[in-house]
Protein backbone atom coordinates (compact mmCIF):
# COMPACT_ATOMS: atom_id res chain seq x y z
CA UNK A 1 0.00 0.00 0.00
CA UNK A 2 2.90 2.35 0.75
CA UNK A 3 4.35 1.71 -2.69
CA UNK A 4 0.96 2.41 -4.26
CA UNK A 5 0.69 5.78 -2.48
CA UNK A 6 4.18 6.74 -3.62
CA UNK A 7 3.36 5.76 -7.20
CA UNK A 8 0.16 7.84 -7.18
CA UNK A 9 1.93 10.88 -5.67
CA UNK A 10 4.83 10.81 -8.13
CA UNK A 11 2.56 10.27 -11.12
CA UNK A 12 0.27 13.11 -10.02
CA UNK A 13 3.22 15.50 -9.77
CA UNK A 14 4.55 14.49 -13.19
CA UNK A 15 1.07 15.11 -14.60
CA UNK A 16 0.15 18.43 -12.97
CA UNK A 17 3.48 20.26 -13.38
CA UNK A 18 3.54 20.10 -17.19
CA UNK A 19 -0.11 21.17 -17.21
CA UNK A 20 0.71 24.26 -15.17
CA UNK A 21 3.65 25.08 -17.40
CA UNK A 22 1.54 24.65 -20.52
CA UNK A 23 -1.18 26.92 -19.13
CA UNK A 24 1.43 29.64 -18.63
CA UNK A 25 2.34 29.48 -22.33
CA UNK A 26 -0.63 31.73 -23.11
CA UNK A 27 -2.06 31.40 -26.64
CA UNK A 28 -0.96 27.79 -27.02
CA UNK A 29 -3.13 26.73 -24.09
CA UNK A 30 -5.61 24.11 -25.20
CA UNK A 31 -8.51 22.86 -23.09
CA UNK A 32 -8.49 19.48 -24.78
CA UNK A 33 -4.80 19.09 -24.04
CA UNK A 34 -5.43 19.86 -20.36
CA UNK A 35 -8.16 17.22 -20.23
CA UNK A 36 -5.89 14.75 -22.00
CA UNK A 37 -2.95 15.44 -19.70
CA UNK A 38 -4.88 15.44 -16.42
CA UNK A 39 -7.32 12.60 -17.04
CA UNK A 40 -6.79 10.58 -20.22
CA UNK A 41 -3.13 9.89 -19.42
CA UNK A 42 -4.18 8.11 -16.21
CA UNK A 43 -6.97 6.16 -17.89
CA UNK A 44 -4.85 5.08 -20.88
CA UNK A 45 -1.89 4.30 -18.63
CA UNK A 46 -3.96 2.10 -16.33
CA UNK A 47 -5.54 0.25 -19.27
CA UNK A 48 -2.14 -0.30 -20.90
CA UNK A 49 -0.78 -1.47 -17.54
CA UNK A 50 -3.60 -4.01 -17.20
CA UNK A 51 -2.96 -5.31 -20.71
CA UNK A 52 0.78 -5.52 -20.10
CA UNK A 53 0.32 -7.38 -16.79
CA UNK A 54 -2.06 -9.80 -18.49
CA UNK A 55 0.23 -10.42 -21.48
CA UNK A 56 3.32 -11.06 -19.36
CA UNK A 57 1.54 -12.47 -16.28
CA UNK A 58 3.11 -9.86 -14.05
CA UNK A 59 0.48 -9.78 -11.31
CA UNK A 60 3.03 -11.25 -8.91
CA UNK A 61 5.30 -10.09 -7.43
CA UNK A 62 3.62 -6.77 -6.74
CA UNK A 63 6.82 -4.80 -7.35
CA UNK A 64 6.64 -5.75 -11.03
CA UNK A 65 2.98 -4.82 -11.20
CA UNK A 66 3.47 -1.39 -9.61
CA UNK A 67 6.46 -0.72 -11.86
CA UNK A 68 4.41 -1.54 -14.96
CA UNK A 69 1.52 0.73 -13.96
CA UNK A 70 3.82 3.58 -13.01
CA UNK A 71 5.80 3.25 -16.24
CA UNK A 72 2.68 3.25 -18.42
CA UNK A 73 1.15 6.32 -16.76
CA UNK A 74 4.48 8.18 -16.91
CA UNK A 75 4.88 7.15 -20.57
CA UNK A 76 1.51 8.67 -21.48
CA UNK A 77 2.26 11.89 -19.58
CA UNK A 78 5.61 12.22 -21.38
CA UNK A 79 4.16 11.48 -24.83
CA UNK A 80 1.25 13.92 -24.32
CA UNK A 81 3.54 16.72 -23.17
CA UNK A 82 6.26 16.21 -25.78
CA UNK A 83 3.66 15.65 -28.49
CA UNK A 84 2.10 19.04 -27.80
CA UNK A 85 5.53 20.66 -27.90
CA UNK A 86 6.08 19.03 -31.27
CA UNK A 87 2.76 20.28 -32.67
CA UNK A 88 3.68 23.83 -31.59
CA UNK A 89 7.17 23.63 -33.11
CA UNK A 90 8.53 24.63 -36.51
CA UNK A 91 9.14 20.96 -37.32
CA UNK A 92 5.41 20.29 -37.41
CA UNK A 93 4.91 23.41 -39.54
CA UNK A 94 7.48 22.12 -42.01
CA UNK A 95 5.73 18.75 -42.24
CA UNK A 96 2.23 20.23 -42.61
CA UNK A 97 3.18 23.11 -44.88
CA UNK A 98 0.55 25.69 -45.82
CA UNK A 99 -2.74 24.08 -44.78
CA UNK A 100 -6.12 25.10 -46.19
CA UNK A 101 -9.46 23.37 -46.61
CA UNK A 102 -8.20 22.22 -50.01
CA UNK A 103 -5.42 19.98 -48.64
CA UNK A 104 -6.52 19.37 -45.04
CA UNK A 105 -7.49 15.68 -45.45
CA UNK A 106 -4.07 14.41 -46.72
CA UNK A 107 -2.31 16.56 -44.11
CA UNK A 108 -4.52 15.00 -41.41
CA UNK A 109 -3.50 11.45 -42.30
CA UNK A 110 0.16 12.50 -42.56
CA UNK A 111 0.03 13.91 -39.03
CA UNK A 112 -1.74 10.79 -37.73
CA UNK A 113 1.14 8.63 -39.01
CA UNK A 114 3.85 11.03 -37.81
CA UNK A 115 2.44 11.37 -34.30
CA UNK A 116 1.89 7.60 -34.06
CA UNK A 117 5.56 6.89 -34.79
CA UNK A 118 6.67 9.76 -32.53
CA UNK A 119 4.55 8.43 -29.65
CA UNK A 120 6.06 4.96 -29.93
CA UNK A 121 9.58 6.41 -29.92
CA UNK A 122 8.86 8.50 -26.81
CA UNK A 123 7.20 5.67 -24.88
CA UNK A 124 9.59 2.87 -25.86
CA UNK A 125 12.07 3.57 -22.99
CA UNK A 126 9.19 3.33 -20.51
CA UNK A 127 8.25 -0.10 -21.90
CA UNK A 128 11.87 -1.16 -21.42
CA UNK A 129 11.66 -0.01 -17.79
CA UNK A 130 8.34 -1.78 -17.26
CA UNK A 131 9.65 -5.12 -18.59
CA UNK A 132 13.18 -4.83 -17.19
CA UNK A 133 14.62 -8.14 -15.98
CA UNK A 134 12.86 -10.36 -18.50
CA UNK A 135 14.52 -12.45 -21.19
CA UNK A 136 14.50 -11.08 -24.72
CA UNK A 137 13.81 -7.64 -23.27
CA UNK A 138 14.16 -5.51 -26.41
CA UNK A 139 12.08 -7.73 -28.76
CA UNK A 140 9.34 -8.02 -26.13
CA UNK A 141 9.36 -4.27 -25.51
CA UNK A 142 9.12 -3.55 -29.25
CA UNK A 143 6.24 -6.00 -29.71
CA UNK A 144 4.40 -4.71 -26.63
CA UNK A 145 4.84 -1.08 -27.69
CA UNK A 146 3.48 -1.72 -31.18
CA UNK A 147 0.60 -3.91 -30.00
CA UNK A 148 -0.63 -1.62 -27.22
CA UNK A 149 -0.32 1.51 -29.34
CA UNK A 150 -2.38 0.03 -32.15
CA UNK A 151 -5.16 -0.32 -29.59
CA UNK A 152 -4.83 2.82 -27.46
CA UNK A 153 -3.81 5.21 -30.24
CA UNK A 154 -6.65 4.25 -32.55
CA UNK A 155 -9.10 4.55 -29.66
CA UNK A 156 -7.70 7.95 -28.67
CA UNK A 157 -7.71 9.63 -32.08
CA UNK A 158 -10.73 8.07 -33.72
CA UNK A 159 -13.06 8.07 -30.71
CA UNK A 160 -11.87 10.69 -28.21
CA UNK A 161 -10.62 13.21 -30.79
CA UNK A 162 -13.26 12.31 -33.37
CA UNK A 163 -11.06 11.28 -36.29
CA UNK A 164 -12.35 12.75 -39.54
CA UNK A 165 -15.54 13.83 -37.76
CA UNK A 166 -13.49 16.58 -36.14
CA UNK A 167 -13.13 18.20 -39.59
CA UNK A 168 -16.51 17.36 -41.12
CA UNK A 169 -16.56 20.74 -42.82
CA UNK A 170 -14.33 19.19 -45.50
CA UNK A 171 -15.40 15.53 -45.22
CA UNK A 172 -19.18 16.05 -45.36
CA UNK A 173 -19.01 19.06 -47.68
CA UNK A 174 -17.53 19.03 -51.17
CA UNK A 175 -14.59 21.40 -51.58
CA UNK A 176 -15.03 23.22 -54.90
CA UNK A 177 -13.58 26.36 -56.56
CA UNK A 178 -15.21 29.62 -55.53
CA UNK A 179 -16.16 30.21 -59.18
CA UNK A 180 -18.61 27.26 -58.90
CA UNK A 181 -20.98 29.41 -56.81
CA UNK A 182 -23.60 31.27 -58.82
CA UNK A 183 -24.23 34.67 -57.24
CA UNK A 184 -27.82 35.89 -57.11
CA UNK A 185 -26.63 39.50 -56.61
CA UNK A 186 -23.44 41.50 -56.99
CA UNK A 187 -21.23 41.83 -53.92
CA UNK A 188 -17.83 43.24 -53.10
CA UNK A 189 -15.57 41.50 -50.59
CA UNK A 190 -13.30 43.71 -48.49
CA UNK A 191 -10.60 42.10 -46.35
CA UNK A 192 -7.13 42.56 -44.88
CA UNK A 193 -4.16 40.86 -46.54
CA UNK A 194 -2.54 37.98 -44.59
CA UNK A 195 0.45 40.15 -43.67
CA UNK A 196 -1.87 42.85 -42.28
CA UNK A 197 -0.43 45.61 -44.48
CA UNK A 198 -3.14 46.21 -47.09
CA UNK A 199 -6.91 46.31 -47.45
CA UNK A 200 -8.07 44.44 -50.54
CA UNK A 201 -11.28 44.28 -52.54
CA UNK A 202 -12.49 41.50 -54.85
CA UNK A 203 -15.65 39.74 -55.89
CA UNK A 204 -16.87 36.64 -54.08
CA UNK A 205 -14.97 34.38 -56.47
CA UNK A 206 -11.71 36.03 -55.46
CA UNK A 207 -11.32 37.72 -58.85
CA UNK A 208 -10.60 41.37 -59.74
CA UNK A 209 -8.46 41.76 -56.63
CA UNK A 210 -7.16 45.26 -55.92
CA UNK A 211 -5.54 47.19 -53.07
CA UNK A 212 -7.79 50.01 -51.86
CA UNK A 213 -5.89 51.14 -48.75
CA UNK A 214 -2.58 50.68 -46.97
CA UNK A 215 -2.53 50.10 -43.22
CA UNK A 216 0.50 52.18 -42.24
CA UNK A 217 -0.96 53.22 -38.88
CA UNK A 218 0.17 52.11 -35.42
CA UNK A 219 -1.19 48.88 -33.99
CA UNK A 220 -2.21 45.44 -35.22
CA UNK A 221 -5.27 45.18 -37.50
CA UNK A 222 -8.01 42.89 -36.16
CA UNK A 223 -10.80 43.15 -38.75
CA UNK A 224 -12.76 45.46 -41.03
CA UNK A 225 -16.10 46.88 -39.91
CA UNK A 226 -19.01 48.35 -41.87
CA UNK A 227 -20.80 51.07 -39.92
CA UNK A 228 -24.17 52.57 -40.94
CA UNK A 229 -23.83 56.32 -41.43
CA UNK A 230 -27.15 57.06 -39.76
CA UNK A 231 -29.30 55.14 -37.28
CA UNK A 232 -32.70 56.32 -36.08
CA UNK A 233 -34.67 55.40 -33.00
CA UNK A 234 -38.41 54.85 -32.95
CA UNK A 235 -40.98 53.87 -30.36
CA UNK A 236 -42.51 50.46 -31.01
CA UNK A 237 -46.05 49.94 -29.78
CA UNK A 238 -46.48 47.17 -27.23
CA UNK A 239 -48.96 44.32 -27.78
CA UNK A 240 -50.84 42.57 -25.00
CA UNK A 241 -48.91 42.85 -21.73
CA UNK A 242 -45.74 44.02 -23.47
CA UNK A 243 -44.60 47.57 -22.85
CA UNK A 244 -43.53 50.11 -25.44
CA UNK A 245 -39.86 49.92 -26.36
CA UNK A 246 -37.33 51.93 -28.30
CA UNK A 247 -35.86 50.19 -31.35
CA UNK A 248 -33.09 51.17 -33.73
CA UNK A 249 -33.52 51.28 -37.51
CA UNK A 250 -30.96 51.74 -40.27
CA UNK A 251 -31.30 54.69 -42.65
CA UNK A 252 -30.38 52.75 -45.76
CA UNK A 253 -30.30 55.79 -48.01
CA UNK A 254 -27.37 57.20 -46.01
CA UNK A 255 -24.98 54.35 -46.85
CA UNK A 256 -22.10 52.82 -44.87
CA UNK A 257 -18.55 53.74 -43.87
CA UNK A 258 -15.68 51.27 -43.77
CA UNK A 259 -13.52 51.14 -40.63
CA UNK A 260 -10.61 49.02 -39.49
CA UNK A 261 -10.48 47.78 -35.91
CA UNK A 262 -6.93 48.15 -34.58
CA UNK A 263 -5.32 46.60 -31.52
CA UNK A 264 -3.14 49.39 -30.13
CA UNK A 265 -1.20 48.16 -27.09
CA UNK A 266 -4.08 45.92 -26.02
CA UNK A 267 -6.75 48.59 -26.57
CA UNK A 268 -9.08 48.28 -29.56
CA UNK A 269 -9.84 51.41 -31.60
CA UNK A 270 -11.62 51.95 -34.92
CA UNK A 271 -10.03 53.99 -37.71
CA UNK A 272 -11.99 55.30 -40.69
CA UNK A 273 -10.78 53.91 -44.05
CA UNK A 274 -13.48 54.66 -46.65
CA UNK A 275 -16.37 57.08 -46.34
CA UNK A 276 -19.69 56.05 -47.91
CA UNK A 277 -18.03 52.98 -49.44
CA UNK A 278 -21.30 51.08 -50.01
CA UNK A 279 -25.04 51.76 -50.13
CA UNK A 280 -25.78 48.52 -48.28
CA UNK A 281 -23.57 46.30 -46.15
CA UNK A 282 -24.46 43.26 -44.09
CA UNK A 283 -25.49 43.98 -40.50
CA UNK A 284 -26.92 42.01 -37.61
CA UNK A 285 -30.71 42.25 -37.66
CA UNK A 286 -33.18 40.45 -35.40
CA UNK A 287 -36.82 40.82 -36.37
CA UNK A 288 -35.76 43.79 -38.50
CA UNK A 289 -34.27 45.57 -35.50
CA UNK A 290 -30.65 46.72 -35.45
CA UNK A 291 -29.26 45.70 -32.06
CA UNK A 292 -25.65 44.65 -31.95
CA UNK A 293 -22.51 46.73 -32.29
CA UNK A 294 -20.61 46.94 -35.55
CA UNK A 295 -17.08 47.00 -34.08
CA UNK A 296 -16.92 43.68 -32.20
CA UNK A 297 -13.41 42.24 -32.23
CA UNK A 298 -12.89 39.00 -34.14
CA UNK A 299 -12.48 36.85 -31.07
CA UNK A 300 -16.02 37.67 -29.93
CA UNK A 301 -17.64 38.03 -33.34
CA UNK A 302 -19.80 34.89 -33.39
CA UNK A 303 -23.48 33.96 -32.84
CA UNK A 304 -26.00 35.00 -35.56
CA UNK A 305 -24.53 35.92 -38.94
CA UNK A 306 -24.89 39.38 -40.43
CA UNK A 307 -27.33 39.55 -43.34
CA UNK A 308 -28.81 41.80 -45.99
CA UNK A 309 -32.37 40.97 -44.94
CA UNK A 310 -32.94 38.59 -47.87
CA UNK A 311 -32.35 35.23 -46.14
CA UNK A 312 -34.92 32.63 -47.20
CA UNK A 313 -34.50 28.95 -46.28
CA UNK A 314 -31.48 28.78 -43.98
CA UNK A 315 -30.06 30.42 -40.90
CA UNK A 316 -26.39 30.49 -39.84
CA UNK A 317 -24.65 31.05 -36.54
CA UNK A 318 -21.34 30.18 -34.91
CA UNK A 319 -20.38 29.68 -31.27
CA UNK A 320 -17.39 30.37 -29.07
CA UNK A 321 -15.94 26.89 -29.70
CA UNK A 322 -15.74 27.61 -33.43
CA UNK A 323 -18.58 25.41 -34.71
CA UNK A 324 -20.78 26.54 -37.59
CA UNK A 325 -24.47 25.78 -37.08
CA UNK A 326 -26.74 25.57 -40.14
CA UNK A 327 -30.50 25.34 -39.61
CA UNK A 328 -33.29 24.96 -42.15
CA UNK A 329 -36.32 27.27 -41.87
CA UNK A 330 -39.93 26.11 -42.30
CA UNK A 331 -41.97 27.40 -45.18
CA UNK A 332 -43.87 30.51 -44.17
CA UNK A 333 -41.28 31.58 -41.59
CA UNK A 334 -38.37 33.99 -41.89
CA UNK A 335 -34.79 33.46 -40.61
CA UNK A 336 -33.41 35.53 -37.73
CA UNK A 337 -36.74 36.12 -36.02
CA UNK A 338 -37.99 35.42 -32.51
CA UNK A 339 -40.35 32.63 -33.56
CA UNK A 340 -39.15 29.38 -31.90
CA UNK A 341 -41.17 27.31 -34.39
CA UNK A 342 -39.21 28.55 -37.42
CA UNK A 343 -36.70 25.69 -37.50
CA UNK A 344 -37.52 22.69 -39.66
CA UNK A 345 -36.93 19.36 -37.98
CA UNK A 346 -34.22 17.22 -39.55
CA UNK A 347 -32.55 20.11 -41.38
CA UNK A 348 -29.75 20.97 -39.01
CA UNK A 349 -26.01 20.47 -39.35
CA UNK A 350 -22.97 21.41 -37.30
CA UNK A 351 -19.66 21.81 -39.11
CA UNK A 352 -16.22 22.17 -37.59
CA UNK A 353 -12.49 22.11 -38.27
CA UNK A 354 -11.08 21.06 -34.89
CA UNK A 355 -8.68 18.11 -35.37
CA UNK A 356 -5.85 17.52 -32.90
CA UNK A 357 -3.24 19.61 -34.75
CA UNK A 358 -5.18 22.71 -35.93
CA UNK A 359 -8.20 24.65 -34.69
CA UNK A 360 -10.06 26.86 -37.15
CA UNK A 361 -12.99 28.66 -35.52
CA UNK A 362 -15.70 30.35 -37.61
CA UNK A 363 -15.91 34.13 -37.19
CA UNK A 364 -17.10 37.28 -39.06
CA UNK A 365 -20.05 35.47 -40.68
CA UNK A 366 -22.30 37.00 -43.37
CA UNK A 367 -25.49 35.58 -44.90
CA UNK A 368 -25.90 36.61 -48.55
CA UNK A 369 -28.54 36.09 -51.24
CA UNK A 370 -28.92 32.50 -52.41
CA UNK A 371 -28.60 31.37 -48.77
CA UNK A 372 -24.81 31.28 -48.94
CA UNK A 373 -22.58 31.88 -45.91
CA UNK A 374 -19.33 33.86 -46.15
CA UNK A 375 -17.07 33.69 -43.12
CA UNK A 376 -13.53 33.72 -41.77
CA UNK A 377 -12.20 30.23 -41.05
CA UNK A 378 -9.21 30.11 -38.72
CA UNK A 379 -6.68 32.91 -39.07
CA UNK A 380 -6.67 33.71 -42.79
CA UNK A 381 -9.14 31.67 -44.85
CA UNK A 382 -12.21 33.46 -46.19
CA UNK A 383 -14.71 30.81 -47.29
CA UNK A 384 -18.16 30.53 -48.82
CA UNK A 385 -20.60 27.68 -48.03
CA UNK A 386 -23.73 26.39 -49.72
CA UNK A 387 -25.85 24.33 -47.26
CA UNK A 388 -28.33 23.21 -49.92
CA UNK A 389 -25.78 21.52 -52.20
CA UNK A 390 -23.29 20.85 -49.38
CA UNK A 391 -20.38 22.73 -50.93
CA UNK A 392 -17.61 24.91 -49.58
CA UNK A 393 -14.93 26.97 -51.32
CA UNK A 394 -11.91 29.08 -50.40
CA UNK A 395 -12.39 32.62 -51.74
CA UNK A 396 -9.18 34.29 -50.59
CA UNK A 397 -6.41 34.29 -48.00
CA UNK A 398 -6.83 37.14 -45.56
CA UNK A 399 -8.87 38.13 -42.50
CA UNK A 400 -11.48 40.56 -41.21
CA UNK A 401 -13.92 40.19 -44.16
CA UNK A 402 -16.77 42.58 -44.90
CA UNK A 403 -19.35 41.85 -47.62
CA UNK A 404 -21.11 44.84 -49.16
CA UNK A 405 -23.03 45.90 -52.26
CA UNK A 406 -21.03 47.77 -54.92
CA UNK A 407 -21.41 51.58 -55.06
CA UNK A 408 -24.48 52.60 -57.07
CA UNK A 409 -22.56 55.06 -59.25
CA UNK A 410 -19.68 52.57 -59.75
CA UNK A 411 -17.28 55.26 -58.47
CA UNK A 412 -14.63 54.04 -56.09
CA UNK A 413 -14.72 55.42 -52.58
CA UNK A 414 -11.58 57.33 -51.67
CA UNK A 415 -9.58 56.84 -48.47
CA UNK A 416 -10.03 59.62 -45.95
CA UNK A 417 -7.98 60.95 -43.09
CA UNK A 418 -9.39 61.91 -39.69
CA UNK A 419 -9.07 65.60 -40.65
CA UNK A 420 -11.35 65.06 -43.64
CA UNK A 421 -14.23 63.54 -41.66
CA UNK A 422 -17.15 65.97 -41.86
CA UNK A 423 -18.78 67.04 -38.64
CA UNK A 424 -22.55 67.01 -39.11
CA UNK A 425 -25.24 68.17 -36.80
CA UNK A 426 -27.35 65.21 -35.82
CA UNK A 427 -30.83 65.32 -34.37
CA UNK A 428 -31.49 63.78 -30.99
CA UNK A 429 -33.29 60.77 -32.48
CA UNK A 430 -30.36 59.89 -34.77
CA UNK A 431 -26.95 58.42 -33.93
CA UNK A 432 -23.68 58.82 -35.75
CA UNK A 433 -21.06 56.05 -35.90
CA UNK A 434 -19.02 57.85 -33.23
CA UNK A 435 -22.00 57.96 -30.85
CA UNK A 436 -22.76 54.28 -31.47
Amino acid sequence: MKQLRQMVLITFLTTILPAIAHANMGPSFNARFEFHLLFLTWIIGIVEGLLLCTLFRAWRPRVWMFRIFFSMIAANVASAWLGMQFLNSRYADQIMGDITIENLIPVFWTMVCVTFVLTMIIEFPFFLAALYGRKWLVPKAVAATLFLHCISYSRLFFVTYGGEESMNMVTELQVVPASAFEMKEDYDLYYISPDGKNVLRSDLAGNDKEVIATLDMDGIPDRLCACPRKVTEEIQEGTGNKEHKTVQRICWESGFDLYVLMNINGKYETKLLLEDFSPHSAIKLFDGEYKEGWDIKTRGDFRKFRSFGDAEKWEFDSDSWGWLNVRGIKQGYRPYTISPQRYEQGRHARYEILPFFVQWPVRNGTHIAGDYAVFLLGKDQICILDPEKKRIALIARGFGPVVAKPPLDNVESLPVTPEEIPQEDVQTNESTPQEL
